[in-house]
Protein backbone atom coordinates (compact mmCIF):
# COMPACT_ATOMS: atom_id res chain seq x y z
CA UNK A 1 0.00 0.00 0.00
CA UNK A 2 1.59 3.38 -0.42
CA UNK A 3 0.73 5.40 2.79
CA UNK A 4 2.15 2.28 4.41
CA UNK A 5 6.12 1.43 4.09
CA UNK A 6 6.70 -2.81 4.18
CA UNK A 7 8.67 -2.36 7.83
CA UNK A 8 5.69 -1.79 9.38
CA UNK A 9 3.17 -3.93 11.33
CA UNK A 10 -0.36 -4.33 11.95
CA UNK A 11 -2.36 -5.82 14.29
CA UNK A 12 -5.65 -7.10 14.06
CA UNK A 13 -8.00 -6.74 17.29
CA UNK A 14 -10.50 -10.31 16.75
CA UNK A 15 -7.85 -11.25 14.03
CA UNK A 16 -10.24 -14.80 14.17
CA UNK A 17 -13.07 -12.98 11.93
CA UNK A 18 -13.98 -14.09 8.48
CA UNK A 19 -13.87 -10.47 7.43
CA UNK A 20 -10.61 -9.55 9.54
CA UNK A 21 -8.60 -12.77 8.77
CA UNK A 22 -9.04 -11.80 4.99
CA UNK A 23 -7.24 -8.66 5.39
CA UNK A 24 -4.61 -10.25 7.50
CA UNK A 25 -4.16 -13.08 5.11
CA UNK A 26 -3.70 -10.52 2.16
CA UNK A 27 -0.93 -8.38 3.82
CA UNK A 28 0.73 -10.95 5.08
CA UNK A 29 0.74 -11.91 1.17
CA UNK A 30 1.61 -8.29 0.49
CA UNK A 31 5.07 -8.53 2.58
CA UNK A 32 4.14 -6.81 5.99
CA UNK A 33 4.48 -8.15 9.39
CA UNK A 34 1.23 -8.93 11.15
CA UNK A 35 -0.32 -10.31 14.39
CA UNK A 36 -3.57 -10.41 15.97
CA UNK A 37 -5.74 -11.29 19.05
CA UNK A 38 -8.55 -13.52 19.75
CA UNK A 39 -10.78 -15.05 22.64
CA UNK A 40 -9.79 -18.44 21.42
CA UNK A 41 -8.50 -20.14 18.66
CA UNK A 42 -10.19 -21.15 15.29
CA UNK A 43 -8.84 -22.91 11.86
CA UNK A 44 -8.74 -18.96 10.94
CA UNK A 45 -6.16 -18.14 13.64
CA UNK A 46 -4.06 -21.35 12.78
CA UNK A 47 -4.19 -20.74 9.37
CA UNK A 48 -2.76 -16.99 9.80
CA UNK A 49 -0.30 -18.63 11.77
CA UNK A 50 1.16 -21.07 9.67
CA UNK A 51 1.61 -18.22 6.85
CA UNK A 52 3.81 -16.11 9.20
CA UNK A 53 1.28 -14.21 11.71
CA UNK A 54 1.92 -13.73 15.57
CA UNK A 55 -1.51 -15.03 16.93
CA UNK A 56 -2.47 -14.14 20.83
CA UNK A 57 -5.36 -15.43 22.88
CA UNK A 58 -6.71 -13.05 24.97
CA UNK A 59 -6.62 -9.67 24.30
CA UNK A 60 -3.86 -8.21 26.72
CA UNK A 61 -2.45 -4.88 26.67
CA UNK A 62 0.94 -5.97 26.41
CA UNK A 63 0.37 -7.85 22.64
CA UNK A 64 -0.06 -4.11 20.94
CA UNK A 65 3.04 -3.06 22.68
CA UNK A 66 5.51 -3.75 19.35
CA UNK A 67 2.73 -3.00 16.98
CA UNK A 68 2.77 0.39 14.53
CA UNK A 69 -0.70 0.00 13.33
CA UNK A 70 -4.02 -1.44 15.08
CA UNK A 71 -7.20 -2.78 13.20
CA UNK A 72 -10.79 -3.04 14.60
CA UNK A 73 -14.27 -3.45 13.34
CA UNK A 74 -17.53 -2.32 14.78
CA UNK A 75 -17.73 -5.58 17.32
CA UNK A 76 -14.63 -3.62 19.23
CA UNK A 77 -15.76 -2.09 22.20
CA UNK A 78 -14.33 0.94 23.76
CA UNK A 79 -13.28 -1.15 26.35
CA UNK A 80 -11.08 -3.58 24.87
CA UNK A 81 -7.77 -3.14 26.66
CA UNK A 82 -5.50 -3.50 23.72
CA UNK A 83 -7.67 -0.99 22.05
CA UNK A 84 -7.45 1.42 24.87
CA UNK A 85 -3.71 0.67 25.15
CA UNK A 86 -2.98 1.57 21.32
CA UNK A 87 -4.73 4.88 21.95
CA UNK A 88 -3.08 6.02 25.04
CA UNK A 89 0.29 5.72 22.68
CA UNK A 90 -1.20 7.31 20.18
CA UNK A 91 -0.87 4.28 17.55
CA UNK A 92 -3.15 4.66 14.26
CA UNK A 93 -6.16 2.46 14.61
CA UNK A 94 -7.67 1.91 11.65
CA UNK A 95 -11.40 0.87 10.81
CA UNK A 96 -11.23 -2.25 8.98
CA UNK A 97 -13.39 -0.64 6.31
CA UNK A 98 -11.36 2.17 5.99
CA UNK A 99 -8.00 -0.73 5.58
CA UNK A 100 -9.72 -2.38 2.73
CA UNK A 101 -10.68 0.70 0.71
CA UNK A 102 -6.69 1.35 1.34
CA UNK A 103 -6.40 -1.81 0.08
CA UNK A 104 -8.85 -1.74 -3.04
CA UNK A 105 -7.62 1.43 -4.37
CA UNK A 106 -3.86 0.61 -4.35
CA UNK A 107 -5.06 -1.44 -7.72
CA UNK A 108 -6.23 -0.11 -11.03
CA UNK A 109 -9.57 -1.48 -10.94
CA UNK A 110 -12.19 -2.04 -7.82
CA UNK A 111 -15.11 -3.74 -7.92
CA UNK A 112 -17.31 -3.75 -4.43
CA UNK A 113 -20.11 -5.72 -3.30
CA UNK A 114 -22.60 -5.40 -1.41
CA UNK A 115 -26.35 -5.03 -0.56
CA UNK A 116 -28.65 -6.64 2.39
CA UNK A 117 -28.52 -10.56 1.11
CA UNK A 118 -26.52 -12.30 -1.36
CA UNK A 119 -23.63 -10.15 -1.47
CA UNK A 120 -20.69 -12.99 -0.71
CA UNK A 121 -22.06 -15.75 -2.86
CA UNK A 122 -22.16 -13.06 -5.90
CA UNK A 123 -18.35 -11.74 -4.93
CA UNK A 124 -17.62 -15.50 -4.85
CA UNK A 125 -18.70 -15.93 -8.38
CA UNK A 126 -17.17 -12.66 -9.98
CA UNK A 127 -14.12 -13.54 -7.99
CA UNK A 128 -14.50 -17.34 -9.23
CA UNK A 129 -14.99 -15.90 -13.10
CA UNK A 130 -12.01 -13.67 -12.60
CA UNK A 131 -9.69 -15.89 -11.20
CA UNK A 132 -10.91 -18.68 -13.61
CA UNK A 133 -9.82 -16.44 -16.54
CA UNK A 134 -6.23 -16.03 -15.28
CA UNK A 135 -6.60 -12.44 -14.29
CA UNK A 136 -5.12 -13.02 -10.84
CA UNK A 137 -7.18 -11.05 -8.89
CA UNK A 138 -6.70 -10.02 -5.45
CA UNK A 139 -10.07 -10.38 -3.22
CA UNK A 140 -12.03 -10.35 0.09
CA UNK A 141 -14.54 -11.85 0.53
CA UNK A 142 -17.18 -12.44 3.46
CA UNK A 143 -17.09 -16.62 3.52
CA UNK A 144 -14.90 -19.15 1.85
CA UNK A 145 -14.33 -20.21 -1.80
CA UNK A 146 -14.45 -24.36 -0.94
CA UNK A 147 -12.43 -24.58 -4.46
CA UNK A 148 -9.60 -22.13 -3.29
CA UNK A 149 -10.03 -23.37 0.02
CA UNK A 150 -9.73 -19.30 1.10
CA UNK A 151 -11.66 -16.75 1.47
CA UNK A 152 -8.77 -13.90 0.60
CA UNK A 153 -5.85 -13.79 -1.61
CA UNK A 154 -3.32 -11.28 -2.90
CA UNK A 155 -3.14 -11.03 -6.43
CA UNK A 156 -0.82 -10.17 -9.56
CA UNK A 157 -3.51 -9.00 -11.51
CA UNK A 158 -5.05 -5.53 -11.98
CA UNK A 159 -8.24 -6.14 -10.32
CA UNK A 160 -9.63 -6.16 -6.31
CA UNK A 161 -12.67 -7.85 -6.03
CA UNK A 162 -14.58 -7.36 -2.56
CA UNK A 163 -17.37 -7.84 -0.67
CA UNK A 164 -18.28 -4.76 1.11
CA UNK A 165 -20.35 -4.85 4.79
CA UNK A 166 -23.31 -2.47 5.11
CA UNK A 167 -24.24 -3.68 8.78
CA UNK A 168 -22.11 -0.83 10.45
CA UNK A 169 -22.90 2.11 7.98
CA UNK A 170 -19.19 1.83 7.05
CA UNK A 171 -20.23 1.45 3.46
CA UNK A 172 -19.73 5.26 3.01
CA UNK A 173 -15.80 4.65 3.53
CA UNK A 174 -15.27 2.90 -0.27
CA UNK A 175 -15.01 3.78 -3.48
CA UNK A 176 -15.09 1.12 -5.71
CA UNK A 177 -14.83 2.10 -10.01
CA UNK A 178 -17.62 -0.88 -10.28
CA UNK A 179 -19.89 -0.87 -7.21
CA UNK A 180 -22.82 -4.05 -7.15
CA UNK A 181 -26.35 -3.56 -4.81
CA UNK A 182 -27.71 -6.73 -4.87
CA UNK A 183 -31.09 -5.93 -2.82
CA UNK A 184 -31.80 -3.42 0.45
CA UNK A 185 -34.00 -5.01 2.91
CA UNK A 186 -34.24 -3.00 6.48
CA UNK A 187 -31.79 -5.60 8.64
CA UNK A 188 -29.29 -4.50 11.52
CA UNK A 189 -31.42 -2.42 13.47
CA UNK A 190 -28.87 -2.77 16.34
CA UNK A 191 -26.90 -0.08 14.33
CA UNK A 192 -29.63 1.77 12.03
CA UNK A 193 -32.16 2.39 14.75
CA UNK A 194 -34.22 5.30 12.22
CA UNK A 195 -35.09 2.08 10.01
CA UNK A 196 -34.94 1.44 6.53
CA UNK A 197 -34.85 5.14 5.76
CA UNK A 198 -32.05 5.39 7.81
CA UNK A 199 -30.28 2.28 6.01
CA UNK A 200 -31.19 4.38 2.54
CA UNK A 201 -29.94 7.62 3.10
CA UNK A 202 -26.65 5.83 4.22
CA UNK A 203 -26.70 4.24 0.69
CA UNK A 204 -27.11 7.57 -0.66
CA UNK A 205 -23.94 8.80 0.82
CA UNK A 206 -21.98 5.87 -0.73
CA UNK A 207 -23.58 6.63 -4.27
CA UNK A 208 -22.68 10.36 -3.46
CA UNK A 209 -18.84 9.59 -2.79
CA UNK A 210 -18.10 7.63 -5.92
CA UNK A 211 -16.49 9.07 -8.76
CA UNK A 212 -18.60 10.15 -11.12
CA UNK A 213 -17.52 8.10 -14.07
CA UNK A 214 -17.41 5.03 -11.49
CA UNK A 215 -20.01 2.18 -12.56
CA UNK A 216 -23.09 1.41 -10.62
CA UNK A 217 -24.53 -2.53 -11.21
CA UNK A 218 -27.88 -2.58 -9.80
CA UNK A 219 -30.75 -5.24 -9.39
CA UNK A 220 -34.00 -3.68 -10.29
CA UNK A 221 -35.91 -6.62 -9.12
CA UNK A 222 -35.59 -5.31 -5.79
CA UNK A 223 -38.14 -3.00 -3.99
CA UNK A 224 -35.78 -1.35 -1.89
CA UNK A 225 -32.63 -1.25 -4.78
CA UNK A 226 -35.58 0.87 -6.54
CA UNK A 227 -35.77 3.36 -3.61
CA UNK A 228 -32.63 3.49 -3.22
CA UNK A 229 -32.35 5.08 -7.42
CA UNK A 230 -35.57 7.32 -6.81
CA UNK A 231 -34.02 8.44 -3.26
CA UNK A 232 -30.57 9.52 -5.14
CA UNK A 233 -31.72 10.69 -8.17
CA UNK A 234 -34.12 12.70 -5.85
CA UNK A 235 -31.28 14.50 -3.82
CA UNK A 236 -30.84 17.05 -5.75
CA UNK A 237 -26.71 17.40 -5.20
CA UNK A 238 -24.94 17.12 -8.67
CA UNK A 239 -21.77 17.45 -10.02
CA UNK A 240 -21.17 20.85 -11.74
CA UNK A 241 -19.44 20.87 -14.94
CA UNK A 242 -18.48 17.84 -17.33
CA UNK A 243 -20.32 15.89 -15.16
CA UNK A 244 -23.41 17.88 -14.74
CA UNK A 245 -25.50 15.13 -16.25
CA UNK A 246 -23.56 12.39 -14.48
CA UNK A 247 -26.22 11.66 -12.10
CA UNK A 248 -29.69 10.65 -13.64
CA UNK A 249 -31.03 7.05 -14.50
CA UNK A 250 -28.16 6.46 -17.15
CA UNK A 251 -25.90 6.27 -14.38
CA UNK A 252 -27.06 2.76 -12.83
CA UNK A 253 -26.36 -0.18 -14.94
CA UNK A 254 -29.83 -2.59 -14.35
CA UNK A 255 -30.08 -6.11 -14.42
CA UNK A 256 -32.91 -8.14 -13.96
CA UNK A 257 -34.55 -11.68 -14.11
CA UNK A 258 -38.24 -10.76 -14.18
CA UNK A 259 -38.14 -7.61 -16.43
CA UNK A 260 -36.69 -7.23 -19.87
CA UNK A 261 -36.40 -3.17 -19.53
CA UNK A 262 -33.52 -3.99 -17.32
CA UNK A 263 -29.93 -3.12 -19.53
CA UNK A 264 -29.31 -7.14 -18.25
CA UNK A 265 -31.97 -9.43 -18.62
CA UNK A 266 -32.72 -13.31 -18.21
CA UNK A 267 -34.91 -15.90 -19.30
CA UNK A 268 -35.41 -18.97 -16.94
CA UNK A 269 -35.52 -22.15 -19.30
CA UNK A 270 -35.37 -24.45 -16.83
CA UNK A 271 -34.66 -25.04 -12.98
CA UNK A 272 -33.61 -28.23 -11.40
CA UNK A 273 -30.38 -30.03 -10.41
CA UNK A 274 -28.65 -27.52 -13.33
CA UNK A 275 -30.68 -24.33 -13.59
CA UNK A 276 -30.22 -22.98 -17.39
CA UNK A 277 -31.00 -19.47 -17.77
CA UNK A 278 -30.93 -17.38 -21.28
CA UNK A 279 -28.76 -13.89 -20.97
CA UNK A 280 -29.98 -10.60 -22.72
CA UNK A 281 -28.12 -7.63 -23.27
CA UNK A 282 -30.28 -4.49 -23.94
CA UNK A 283 -33.11 -6.96 -25.46
CA UNK A 284 -30.43 -8.98 -27.64
CA UNK A 285 -29.80 -12.35 -26.77
CA UNK A 286 -25.82 -12.79 -25.84
CA UNK A 287 -26.19 -16.75 -24.72
CA UNK A 288 -27.21 -19.01 -22.26
CA UNK A 289 -25.64 -19.85 -18.94
CA UNK A 290 -25.65 -23.01 -16.41
CA UNK A 291 -25.53 -22.75 -12.86
CA UNK A 292 -24.71 -25.44 -10.25
CA UNK A 293 -26.34 -23.87 -7.55
CA UNK A 294 -30.46 -23.89 -7.20
CA UNK A 295 -32.62 -20.80 -6.70
CA UNK A 296 -34.17 -17.95 -8.32
CA UNK A 297 -31.87 -15.65 -6.30
CA UNK A 298 -28.60 -17.72 -6.85
CA UNK A 299 -29.61 -16.81 -11.05
CA UNK A 300 -29.58 -13.18 -9.70
CA UNK A 301 -26.55 -13.12 -8.01
CA UNK A 302 -25.05 -14.70 -11.63
CA UNK A 303 -26.65 -11.94 -13.85
CA UNK A 304 -24.71 -9.33 -11.56
CA UNK A 305 -21.19 -11.34 -11.77
CA UNK A 306 -22.27 -11.56 -15.50
CA UNK A 307 -22.87 -7.92 -16.11
CA UNK A 308 -19.43 -6.81 -13.99
CA UNK A 309 -17.49 -9.46 -16.27
CA UNK A 310 -19.29 -8.13 -19.65
CA UNK A 311 -18.66 -4.43 -18.32
CA UNK A 312 -14.67 -5.22 -17.43
CA UNK A 313 -14.57 -6.41 -21.05
CA UNK A 314 -14.44 -9.96 -20.49
CA UNK A 315 -15.57 -12.47 -23.37
CA UNK A 316 -19.31 -13.97 -22.58
CA UNK A 317 -18.36 -17.48 -23.86
CA UNK A 318 -15.50 -17.81 -21.19
CA UNK A 319 -17.75 -16.11 -18.11
CA UNK A 320 -20.28 -18.72 -18.53
CA UNK A 321 -17.85 -21.94 -19.33
CA UNK A 322 -16.07 -20.59 -15.91
CA UNK A 323 -19.49 -19.79 -13.97
CA UNK A 324 -20.60 -23.26 -14.37
CA UNK A 325 -18.28 -24.82 -12.34
CA UNK A 326 -19.12 -22.53 -9.72
CA UNK A 327 -20.51 -24.62 -6.53
CA UNK A 328 -21.14 -22.55 -4.39
CA UNK A 329 -19.64 -20.78 -1.10
CA UNK A 330 -19.02 -22.14 2.35
CA UNK A 331 -21.82 -22.14 4.45
CA UNK A 332 -24.15 -21.01 1.27
CA UNK A 333 -26.31 -24.03 0.40
CA UNK A 334 -23.43 -26.21 1.25
CA UNK A 335 -23.76 -30.08 1.28
CA UNK A 336 -22.47 -31.62 4.31
CA UNK A 337 -23.06 -35.36 3.41
CA UNK A 338 -25.62 -37.93 3.10
CA UNK A 339 -26.89 -39.55 6.38
CA UNK A 340 -29.21 -42.36 5.80
CA UNK A 341 -30.40 -41.21 2.33
CA UNK A 342 -31.17 -37.84 3.48
CA UNK A 343 -28.99 -34.72 2.17
CA UNK A 344 -27.48 -32.25 4.90
CA UNK A 345 -27.07 -29.01 3.75
CA UNK A 346 -25.74 -26.12 5.74
CA UNK A 347 -27.08 -22.34 4.61
CA UNK A 348 -26.30 -19.12 6.42
CA UNK A 349 -29.50 -18.06 6.24
CA UNK A 350 -30.45 -15.80 9.30
CA UNK A 351 -32.79 -13.07 7.87
CA UNK A 352 -36.98 -13.92 6.61
CA UNK A 353 -36.28 -13.33 3.59
CA UNK A 354 -32.97 -15.18 2.94
CA UNK A 355 -34.86 -18.07 4.79
CA UNK A 356 -37.73 -18.27 1.90
CA UNK A 357 -35.22 -18.05 -0.84
CA UNK A 358 -33.23 -20.75 0.65
CA UNK A 359 -36.23 -23.05 1.23
CA UNK A 360 -37.76 -22.58 -2.17
CA UNK A 361 -34.05 -23.58 -3.42
CA UNK A 362 -34.18 -26.74 -1.33
CA UNK A 363 -37.87 -26.96 -2.72
CA UNK A 364 -36.91 -26.94 -6.04
CA UNK A 365 -34.77 -29.56 -6.28
CA UNK A 366 -37.94 -31.75 -5.20
CA UNK A 367 -36.62 -33.88 -2.29
CA UNK A 368 -38.79 -36.15 -0.14
CA UNK A 369 -38.85 -33.23 2.43
CA UNK A 370 -37.23 -30.60 4.00
CA UNK A 371 -36.12 -30.60 7.76
CA UNK A 372 -35.42 -26.74 8.65
CA UNK A 373 -33.41 -26.16 11.41
CA UNK A 374 -33.62 -22.67 12.11
CA UNK A 375 -31.43 -20.70 15.15
CA UNK A 376 -32.49 -17.23 15.82
CA UNK A 377 -29.51 -14.72 15.14
CA UNK A 378 -29.76 -12.04 17.76
CA UNK A 379 -31.92 -10.63 19.97
CA UNK A 380 -32.43 -7.26 18.41
CA UNK A 381 -32.94 -9.11 14.58
CA UNK A 382 -35.44 -11.21 16.45
CA UNK A 383 -37.25 -8.58 18.21
CA UNK A 384 -37.58 -6.03 15.02
CA UNK A 385 -38.76 -8.82 12.32
CA UNK A 386 -40.79 -10.94 14.37
CA UNK A 387 -44.17 -11.29 12.48
CA UNK A 388 -41.46 -11.82 9.26
CA UNK A 389 -39.48 -14.88 11.05
CA UNK A 390 -43.42 -15.88 11.83
CA UNK A 391 -44.08 -16.38 8.02
CA UNK A 392 -40.98 -17.46 6.60
CA UNK A 393 -40.64 -20.70 7.13
CA UNK A 394 -43.59 -22.26 5.69
CA UNK A 395 -41.69 -23.84 2.90
CA UNK A 396 -40.54 -26.38 5.01
CA UNK A 397 -42.64 -29.33 6.12
CA UNK A 398 -41.11 -29.96 9.54
CA UNK A 399 -39.20 -27.23 11.17
CA UNK A 400 -36.69 -27.57 14.58
CA UNK A 401 -36.72 -23.99 16.18
CA UNK A 402 -32.89 -23.85 18.08
CA UNK A 403 -32.30 -21.36 21.28
CA UNK A 404 -31.15 -18.06 20.13
CA UNK A 405 -27.81 -17.17 19.21
CA UNK A 406 -27.34 -14.28 21.13
CA UNK A 407 -24.40 -13.02 19.28
CA UNK A 408 -23.34 -11.25 23.06
CA UNK A 409 -26.28 -9.00 22.84
CA UNK A 410 -28.56 -8.98 25.84
CA UNK A 411 -31.74 -10.70 26.26
CA UNK A 412 -34.79 -8.95 25.53
CA UNK A 413 -38.13 -9.77 27.33
CA UNK A 414 -40.55 -12.13 25.41
CA UNK A 415 -37.56 -12.68 22.47
CA UNK A 416 -37.20 -16.35 22.38
CA UNK A 417 -37.66 -19.63 20.85
CA UNK A 418 -40.25 -20.91 23.29
CA UNK A 419 -42.26 -17.93 22.74
CA UNK A 420 -41.51 -18.11 18.69
CA UNK A 421 -42.35 -22.04 18.92
CA UNK A 422 -46.07 -21.07 20.53
CA UNK A 423 -46.67 -17.97 17.97
CA UNK A 424 -45.48 -20.27 14.72
CA UNK A 425 -48.57 -21.24 12.86
CA UNK A 426 -47.20 -24.32 11.34
CA UNK A 427 -48.33 -27.76 10.81
CA UNK A 428 -45.23 -29.52 12.25
CA UNK A 429 -43.17 -27.43 14.42
CA UNK A 430 -41.12 -28.13 17.43
CA UNK A 431 -38.76 -26.39 19.92
CA UNK A 432 -36.00 -28.33 20.99
CA UNK A 433 -34.02 -26.23 24.37
CA UNK A 434 -30.54 -26.79 24.82
CA UNK A 435 -27.58 -27.78 22.99
CA UNK A 436 -27.01 -28.54 19.55
CA UNK A 437 -26.78 -32.98 20.31
CA UNK A 438 -30.45 -32.23 21.80
CA UNK A 439 -31.60 -30.65 17.89
CA UNK A 440 -29.68 -34.01 16.40
CA UNK A 441 -31.21 -36.29 18.36
CA UNK A 442 -34.49 -35.21 17.19
CA UNK A 443 -33.69 -34.76 13.44
CA UNK A 444 -32.70 -38.00 13.56
CA UNK A 445 -35.33 -39.98 14.46
CA UNK A 446 -37.16 -38.02 12.14
CA UNK A 447 -35.20 -38.03 8.63
CA UNK A 448 -36.15 -40.02 6.24
CA UNK A 449 -34.32 -41.24 2.95
CA UNK A 450 -34.68 -38.05 0.24
CA UNK A 451 -34.68 -35.63 2.51
CA UNK A 452 -33.35 -32.38 2.83
CA UNK A 453 -32.25 -31.18 6.12
CA UNK A 454 -31.63 -27.56 6.16
CA UNK A 455 -29.63 -25.85 9.20
CA UNK A 456 -30.26 -21.95 8.85
CA UNK A 457 -28.13 -19.11 11.14
CA UNK A 458 -25.71 -17.49 11.20
CA UNK A 459 -24.60 -18.62 14.77
CA UNK A 460 -23.06 -21.95 16.02
CA UNK A 461 -26.07 -24.04 14.27
CA UNK A 462 -23.64 -24.53 11.35
CA UNK A 463 -22.21 -27.48 13.19
CA UNK A 464 -25.42 -29.08 13.63
CA UNK A 465 -24.85 -30.81 10.49
CA UNK A 466 -22.10 -32.50 10.75
CA UNK A 467 -22.91 -33.34 14.62
CA UNK A 468 -25.85 -35.26 12.60
CA UNK A 469 -23.44 -36.90 10.32
CA UNK A 470 -20.68 -37.92 13.36
CA UNK A 471 -23.83 -39.24 15.48
CA UNK A 472 -25.68 -41.20 12.20
CA UNK A 473 -21.68 -42.99 11.79
CA UNK A 474 -21.55 -43.40 15.47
Amino acid sequence: MNNYPNDIKFHFLAIGGIGMSALAKILLESGYEVSGSDISKNHLTDYLQSLGAEIFIGHNEENVEYCDVVVKSSAIKDTNPELKMALSKNKPVLHRAQLLNELMIDKNISIGITGTHGKTTTTGMITTIFHGLGLQPSFAIGGELPHLKTNAAYGKGEYFIAELDESDGTIQYYHPDISVITNLEFEHPDHYKGGFDQMIQTFVMYLKNLDPLSKIIINVDDEGNNKLIESFLSSGQQHQGEYENSYNIKRFITYSISSNDADYHAYIVETNSITIVDIFKKKTYIGQIKLNVPGHHNISNAMAAIAVALESGLDFFWIASVLSMFAGMKKRFQTLGDANGARIVDDYAHHPTEIKATLKAARSLKPGRIIAAFQPHRYTRFASLWNDFLRCLDEADIVYVCDVYSAEEDPIKNINSEEFHKQLQHRAAHYVKGPLENVAEEIIKEMRENDIVLTMGAGTITKLGRIILDMVKE
